[in-house]
């Protein structure tokens, strides 16, 4: 990947998914005093979340003509145009609509996130989509932790409103950065495939050598780690919502420490993404899957027995290791499982799709086991819900990387073949 695509790619991703940072801690907190009720709040979460469901058609287009620049720019400038009009909107259906357009989980950002990784991917080097991934995935948890803490200092002097002003402009810039990226050839590419297959490009093999649609791929291994995949944020998801209640209510910890947890969790992601994505283009991705979802169990099962906020805080970091890992890890399994550069688009989309289901369905079933349950028994059942699909990952998912005696078994008899047709050659 040459600078331009580096300065262009990273920074549309840095900028962009920098609002996070104010949507997670502020959002819920400036929609309030906007109005709306804490049901309606939700109702819109949900909305937005369910939006997010979009990025997988235009994943699938975005491969068809074997270009991303044009999506990504047109889900920046609504994200930018979205913060601009959120300051001064009113009433919960305005109010509404410009959150699924901003929200972190929302139509634009979930574009954005699924975009730049498979722009990412597309122009990785061969044998290089983790470390690919895992250099974009870095920014994300930088921009984020800026935000906060920039919007924490401004919301105690000029109101939440206030971090809106800013964030426009760093929105802004997401489009600008999104305007350098150039995909040299890759249309180009995307036709020529098509002419060999006889078709339009919508079928290809995956990696046992099945036919596949595009919709809907015939690989049972595939849509067993998808599976894995839904149950990893169904387990992992209402972390977000009921650790902070959890350590507030029944650890009764100050509200800095809110923050404190928050912060140790990016961190932790920042640090551990660039090292995946190296060590799973060497190592392969299944020891680095397992971690994964091994970790979200191990941190889910530690809130359930913790007694102290410090130790919440701290146990926050393993939260970080197992998102962290995920992103880079998930995306990059699928990607060789799909075995196809024209498709890069659509592992990433099928992974955000599965990460929405997982992330609506966690919240929705939890909702009605906390009270039974109460926080701790909630964490306890969800880290069986983790142990349930990191035992998945373990017995059928496998490793899709090839191993370096494979590869050299395969150069040396493209090297034979190579002879024995010059030698045949008149």
């Amino acid at each position: 990947m040459d600078w331009r695509n580096r300065i262009g790619l990273y920074g549309s991703y840095f900028f962009g998914m920098a609002a996070i940072g104010f949507t997670l801690p502020y959002l819920p907190l400036y929609l309030g005093e906007k109005g709306l009720s804490d049901r309606e709040i939700g109702f819109v979460s949900t909305l937005a979340a369910l939006s997010a469901l979009a990025q997988f058609p235009v994943g699938l287009w975005s491969d068809r003509i074997g270009w991303r620049k044009p999506f990504l720019v047109v889900a920046l400038a609504v994200t930018a145009l979205s913060t601009v009009l959120l300051r001064e909107a009113h009433g919960p259906v305005w109010l509404g609509f410009l959150v699924v357009l901003f929200a972190e989980n929302g139509i634009g950002r979930a574009i954005v996130e699924s975009l730049s990784g498979a722009a990412a991917a597309a122009l990785a080097p061969k044998g290089g989509v983790g470390a690919a991934l895992g250099a974009l995935r870095f920014w994300k948890p930088i921009g984020i932790v800026l935000v906060a803490l920039v919007g924490s200092s401004m919301s105690e002097q000029y109101g939440v409103g206030a971090i809106l002003v800013p964030l426009a402009v760093v929105q802004g810039l997401a489009v600008l950065a999104a305007l350098l990226i150039h995909e040299p050839g890759e249309r180009r590419q995307v036709r020529h495939h098509a002419d060999e297959d006889g078709s339009d490009g919508s079928t290809n093999r995956d990696l046992d050598g099945r036919s596949a649609t595009r919709w809907f791929p015939k690989d049972a291994t595939l849509w067993v780690f998808l599976a894995a995949i839904i149950l990893f944020h169904a387990a992992n998801a209402p972390g977000g919502v009921y650790l902070g209640l959890f350590i507030k209510r029944d650890l009764h910890a100050p509200d800095r420490m809110l923050a404190y947890a928050f912060a140790v969790s990016m961190v932790a992601w920042m640090l551990v993404v660039w090292p995946a994505g190296w060590l799973a283009d060497r190592w392969g991705r299944k020891p680095l899957l397992v971690a994964a979802w091994a970790i979200m169990s191990v941190r889910l099962a530690l809130v359930s027995v913790i007694q102290s906020p410090g130790l919440a805080v701290a146990n926050q970091a393993l939260d970080g290791l197992g998102n962290g890992l995920f992103a880079v890890l998930a995306a990059a399994w699928v990607t060789d499982r799909l075995s196809d550069p024209r498709r890069s688009g659509e592992a990433q989309v099928i992974v955000g799709s599965c990460l929405v289901l997982g992330s609506a369905l966690g919240p929705a079933v939890a909702g009605f086991l906390v009270e039974p349950l109460g926080y701790r028994g909630l964490f306890a059942a969800l880290a069986g819900v983790g142990a349930v699909a990191t035992a998945i990952v373990v017995a059928f998912v496998p490793e899709t990387l090839p191993r370096h005696d494979e590869l050299a078994d395969v150069a040396a008899v493209e090297s034979m073949a190579a002879r024995l047709d010059l030698s045949t050659t008149p």
